[in-house]
């Protein structure tokens, strides 16, 4: 009796873990759509929901604009919330581990985006990403000092993957 209780346990164990494993899957967070803008110009964009080291969201946006097949521009939005107000014209340092990858620089006085919102040239730091190893941004928010976002290994690829499409 103890033996058939015993093996029904570590089947109902093996079971449960599988479970888990395979039918509870993490949400999507990230997802590349097309927008056509005019005949021969398109954007495509990734959206993805990210908290910070102070624990506030941000939403990044990659987009690029793609005109009669050649890439106009390859932009990253980060919009926070809430009452977040970045500093412009700030660049964004960017890193992979502990290599600096550069800094994109701030095009947010080109437009009339709100103060929690920043826009950068995303461009010479995304064609350098070569795995998908997370990226450290260095938030240029205001009195505050040392804000960083991660962009997990899940949204570099997919950055990596809007790179390459047409």
């Amino acid at each position: 009796m103890k033996r058939h209780y015993s093996w029904r346990k570590t089947l109902t164990v093996i079971s449960l873990c599988l479970y888990l494993i395979f039918a509870v899957s993490p949400p999507a967070f990230a997802s590349i759509h097309k927008y056509p803008e005019t005949a021969d110009r398109v954007m495509f964009r990734s959206v993805q929901s990210l908290r910070d080291t102070e624990d506030k969201a941000w939403q990044v946006v990659l987009y690029k604009r793609v005109k009669s097949g050649v890439v106009n521009s390859l932009n990253l939005r980060l919009v926070g919330f809430p009452g977040t107000e970045l500093q412009h014209p700030v660049p964004l340092k960017v890193a992979a581990g502990k290599r600096e990858m550069g800094k994109a620089t701030d095009i947010w006085s080109e437009s009339d985006l709100p103060i929690n919102v920043g826009e950068y040239d995303f461009k010479s730091i995304i064609t350098q990403v070569e795995s998908n190893r997370p990226l450290l941004l260095d938030l240029p928010v205001k009195n505050q000092n040392e804000t960083k976002l991660l962009v997990p290994p899940f949204g570099v690829r997919e950055w990596r993957l809007l790179l390459d499409t047409n």
